[in-house]
């Protein structure tokens, strides 16, 4: 008799429980894929009798309850995708024993407890996804044994404790992604080593202490998100080394000093945030002058001093500038105003004054604001002019 050895009833919208199904006759099964149906109930036990298995995808269904331990006999196993159901319990530890792993994905379930040591055991672990759980404790250690690893995201959980320095061991990484998390202490320099990463977030955590200057050893790096933590210092010098960013989020910390001017080399930047930090001194021309690509430029909410340079009205790739609630002073450059792509555009809150263009032949941005700076009554009148297409701002001085 024919022996099945794939099993594929994925996306077939099949309303079902696993609990009386029969393993006995599959046992020569090597891929099992359920995936987006409606099955609720438990995983069963018995599935670790499929011990051929190389493939369990399980995942966008409706199980509930725990991870059978039994899972650790599928030693053959290479993918297993359990993602987006109801699974609650912990992740057991036994599933170290499944030391062909490369894919593991247990995302968007109620899982809780620790993520287990045991899990340094997966040596040839490439992608593992835990994010939208509720665990909580520390990251181990034992993950920079995982040394395969290209994709790690452990978003929106509850982990805490800080970084493991042996995270750097991960030379392959690529992908991390640890934010929405109760994480402290400061970023591990070891992060330098992970010389592959292409995008690094750790945003939303309690962070200290400084940016680590090897974050410069980051060459392949494209994003890096640290907003929303309690970063002090100021930043590196070094960051400018990371020439191929377009997304930079530094906003919401605590950092200060003026803006180093080695970031005029990010010259593929597109976002660029750095809103309610301590940031002081001038924007100075040559530190715009290779931003050409950038189309949101956020640097509200800090100390930043001197005139807006003339030089910012060559970014015409900018959408969203937002310069607000600082201490700018002098005109607002008539360069800006040749601005075309700009639908956003906040200068309110600083000490700036006139004078504005007589003739006004340009598009209005759709959000303007120039309230709260220095104007006389008739550059008041001229700027109101410029924002009729908007409601009139209030242009106290």
């Amino acid at each position: 008799s024919t022996q099945v050895s794939q099993i594929d009833l994925s996306y077939f919208d099949i309303y079902a429980t696993l609990t009386h199904f029969n393993f006995t006759p599959f046992l020569n099964l090597t891929q099992f894929n359920l995936s987006g149906n409606y099955f609720e109930g438990p995983i069963p036990s018995a599935i670790g009798n499929l011990s051929k298995l190389t493939t369990l995808d399980l995942g966008h269904n409706f199980f509930s309850g725990e991870i059978p331990v039994e899972i650790g006999m599928l030693t053959e196993l290479k993918y297993l995708d359990l993602r987006e159901n109801s699974l609650n319990s912990s992740i057991p530890s036994e599933l170290g024993l499944c030391t062909n792993l490369a894919y593991l994905d247990l995302a968007s379930n109620s899982l809780e407890g620790k993520i287990p040591s045991s899990i340094g055991q997966l040596k040839e672990l490439q992608y593992l996804d835990l994010r939208e759980n509720s665990l909580n404790s520390s990251i181990p250690s034992e993950l920079g044994l995982c040394t395969n690893l290209t994709y790690l995201n452990l978003t929106s959980n509850h982990l805490e404790g800080k970084i493991p320095p042996s995270i750097g061991q991960l030379r392959e990484l690529q992908y991390l992604d640890l934010h929405m998390n109760s994480l402290d202490s400061s970023i591990p320099s070891e992060l330098g080593l992970c010389s592959s990463l292409t995008y690094l977030a750790l945003a939303s955590n309690h962070l200290e202490g400084k940016i680590p200057s090897s974050i410069g050893q980051l060459g392949e790096l494209r994003h890096l998100d640290l907003q929303n933590n309690s970063l002090n210092s100021s930043i590196p010098s070094e960051l400018g080394l990371c020439t191929n960013l377009t997304y930079l989020a530094l906003t919401s910390n605590k950092l200060s000093g003026e803006l180093p001017l080695s970031l005029s080399n990010l010259n593929n930047i597109t976002h660029l945030s750095l809103f309610a930090n301590r940031f002081t001194g001038p924007l100075l021309p040559s530190l715009l002058s290779n931003w050409t690509k950038v189309a949101h430029l956020l640097l509200q909410h800090n100390s930043f001093s001197g005139n807006i340079p003339p030089e910012i009205g060559r970014l015409s790739n900018l959408i969203d500038l937002d310069l607000s609630r600082n201490q700018f002073s002098g005109s607002i450059p008539l360069t800006l105003w040749k601005l075309r792509n700009i639908l956003s555009l906040n200068l309110s809150y600083n000490n700036l004054n006139g004078p504005f263009p007589e003739n006004i032949d340009f598009p209005f941005p759709e959000n303007i604001d120039l309230s709260n700076n220095n104007f006389t009554q008739a550059e008041a009148f001229l700027s109101w002019k410029i924002t009729f297409a908007s409601a009139p701002p209030s242009l106290t001085s």
